[in-house]
């Protein structure tokens, strides 16, 4: 197997990773301090977060446009500064209305950074992406894992709220620097084979994909994959909180136990496992995930569901990169256009799944939602044996 061999591009990516995962965790950190300073309660706190999401979402479609017309590493590095923007005016918000101006702007320059890292990475190592892009994506594991320990140790120093989102916001500056000193050699150019017809935009391409079967195969498998960690990073803390009536400090290590395993399992899968290799990797890890998301549900000691919770980390750690390179072979059309277009489904299985077992806890407790997961990546498994057995389409000429 040949070594990995890492261009600009892909340092810029793993950075822009870090800094959009501490973009997504900071706020759940900092609400109650955020909360008391500018004096509005959890419901509204829940809204920054509805806002930040919606706004990343709407702008994945824009983005796959922009960086048709201007190129991917420019409008990465314009969304670097959006992000930048954003919480720089988050960090010296007055009031609440403020913070969700503010946040719209973090949504929109995360979004970008969502919607395009892939597809870049994916154009720069067409022939091998599978392994690149677990390592680059290995980066938002770490910047979860590196912002739950700092950021929260940070607040309990009585370092303020402001000033730890301030910082985030100079690094997203760092990110817009670094893919905007990104040299021309390093930016690469997607192969022939996907290039797109002379005159062809991101629309028409996004029509052609939809029409493909095996996309919204692997969009069911996005969603699954996306709602599988969107439950354990959501609901950890929380589950661990209340199950074992621990402290904060003691949710948060669940969390980072559970990002620990999916920094360890992306840069191992993406040091070990081919292009040819993803599909079974994907199936072994979500059969993988339903013996220890069960086990999770049935563990009654916090040691042993701390190793559960790392364990399921790498298991469902190659999930959203695996599949987007595994769909990018099977699915022959611009790879840039299809990223984005499973980001949409990815996202909202992530934030989907977390609302949904929030109402099951509601009635039936917390412990009971956990059944969601194992539910969750059985119909990945399924999905990924049925796009096994189908086949694709040519692109139309």
């Amino acid at each position: 197997m040949s070594r990995l061999k890492f261009a600009g591009a892909d340092y810029a990516g793993a950075l822009g990773f870090f800094v959009y995962a501490s973009s997504v965790v900071v706020t759940p950190i900092v609400l109650l301090r955020l909360g008391e300073d500018l004096a509005f309660g959890l419901a509204e706190g829940g809204g920054i977060e509805a806002v930040r999401a919606f706004f990343l979402l709407a702008i994945l479609i824009a983005s796959g446009a922009a960086a048709a017309r201007w190129g991917k590493i420019p409008t990465l590095a314009v969304g670097g500064l959006v992000l930048a923007v954003g919480l720089f005016a988050y960090a010296a918000a007055p009031s609440y209305a403020i913070v969700l101006a503010a946040v719209v702007l973090v949504g929109l320059g995360g979004g970008i950074l969502e919607a395009l890292i892939n597809p870049l990475i994916q154009d720069a190592h067409p022939h091998d992406s599978g392994r690149y892009l677990n390592v680059v994506n290995a980066f938002f594991s770490v910047g979860v894992l590196v912002s739950v320990v700092v950021v929260g140790d940070l607040l309990t120093r009585g370092v303020s709220w402001r000033v730890l989102v301030a910082g985030v916001g100079v690094l997203a500056v760092g990110t817009a620097a670094l893919f905007g000193l990104a040299s021309r050699r390093d930016r690469p150019n997607r192969p022939a084979a996907a290039a797109e017809k002379p005159g062809a935009g991101f629309l028409g391409s996004a029509a052609r994909i939809v029409r493909e079967p095996l996309f919204w195969i692997y969009s069911v498998a996005m969603f699954c994959g996306g709602g599988a960690e969107g439950a354990f990073t959501f609901w950890s803390a929380s589950y661990i909180q209340i199950h074992f009536d621990a402290v904060a400090r003691a949710g948060a290590i669940g969390t980072a136990a559970f990002a620990a395993g999916m920094v360890v399992g992306r840069i191992g899968f993406g040091r070990m496992v081919r292009q040819g290799g993803l599909q079974t990797l994907i199936i072994a890890s979500a059969l993988a995930g339903v013996v220890l998301s069960i086990i999770a549900y049935r563990v009654d000691g916090m040691g042993a569901l701390y190793a559960v919770l790392f364990a399921a980390g790498v298991s469902i750690a190659c999930f959203w990169p695996s599949i987007q390179s595994h769909a990018a072979t099977r699915v022959p059309h611009d790879s840039t256009t299809l990223f984005v277009l499973l980001s949409c489904a990815g996202i909202p299985g992530f934030g989907l799944t977390s609302w949904a077992m929030g109402l099951i806890a509601e009635r039936a407790g917390l412990r009971a939602s956990l059944l969601v997961i194992p539910a969750l990546l059985t119909v990945l498994a399924v999905a990924m044996v049925a796009g096994s057995r189908i086949g694709s389409r040519p692109e139309d000429r």
